[in-house]
């Protein structure tokens, strides 16, 4: 493989018509419902994923003069090969941390978007405590 053959790109996620606040929600909706479904099954990567942003969120909360945006960089960068490997179905996870990412990083001007993004990491954890309850429980 040579340089001019590396194509690969990140995973599109959803862009929520514009609106990142809508892009997170539909990506934690469209996830929680795939995982509540059965039609979504966590591998053992996204699992691992999940404990690492959920110490990464415990992290946050013990630190609250860390802002969010970089608490979501932090835990996005240090699972993004877990979250990204192919799999033949959605990457439901990494569409929903990476949704959150994106709001939490929209620029200091825009503060309507803190709240949400806030908002938006909280849901998140609801998500990754449910994905970690997945194990050994066969679904």
């Amino acid at each position: 493989m040579t340089d001019d053959d590396d194509d690969w790109a990140p995973p599109p996620v959803h862009h929520g018509g514009g609106y990142p606040v809508v892009a997170a929600a539909d990506a934690y909706d469209e996830a929680a419902r795939a995982l509540v479904t059965g039609i979504w099954i966590p591998d053992m990567d996204e699992i691992d994923a999940a404990v690492t942003i959920l110490h990464r969120m415990d992290v946050g909360q013990r630190s609250p003069d860390i802002p969010l945006r970089r608490t979501v960089h932090r835990a996005l960068s240090e699972t993004y090969p877990l979250l990204t490997i192919w799999r033949g179905r959605p990457l439901y996870l990494y569409a929903a941390v990476k949704t959150v990412q994106l709001l939490a990083s929209a620029p200091p001007h825009e503060q309507q978007y803190a709240a949400e993004a806030r908002h938006a990491w909280d849901r998140l954890g609801a998500l990754l405590r449910a994905v970690t309850s997945t194990v050994g429980t066969g679904t």
